[in-house]
């Protein structure tokens, strides 16, 4: 299962996101939850990069398959209208295949 914590500030605003473990729908490379959930978080963080000036953290493991995405200037509206649009299609991603495969809880930081 994919274990998505949206991370939020002390105003209950999304910053960022971290993510870990594999839905287990398929087997490797044919895996469709996967593969959505890592085009979003992908694309997060490059149109971030490409399409604002705001900082950010980003660590990707190919391996655990983790995911971590902060960031740091947390007042960027661009930056956070394009957090908003990939936690948008994670719920989609969520609501089309259920919590046995992709789970979203909010955490605090």
């Amino acid at each position: 299962m994919i274990r998505i914590r949206v991370l939020k500030n002390a105003q209950a605003v999304p910053v960022g996101l971290r993510s870990g473990g594999h839905a287990g729908y398929d087997q490797s490379g044919f895996d469709i939850i996967c593969s959505a959930v890592s085009v979003l978080e992908q694309n997060l963080a490059n149109s971030v990069h490409a399409l604002t000036d705001a900082r950010f953290t980003c660590e990707i493991d190919e391996k655990t398959g983790t995911f971590l995405f902060q960031l740091i200037d947390q007042n960027d509206e661009k930056a956070g209208l394009l957090l908003a649009s990939c936690l948008l299609g994670l719920e989609a991603v969520q609501e089309a295949y259920g919590n046995d495969y992709l789970t979203i809880t909010d955490q605090e930081v």
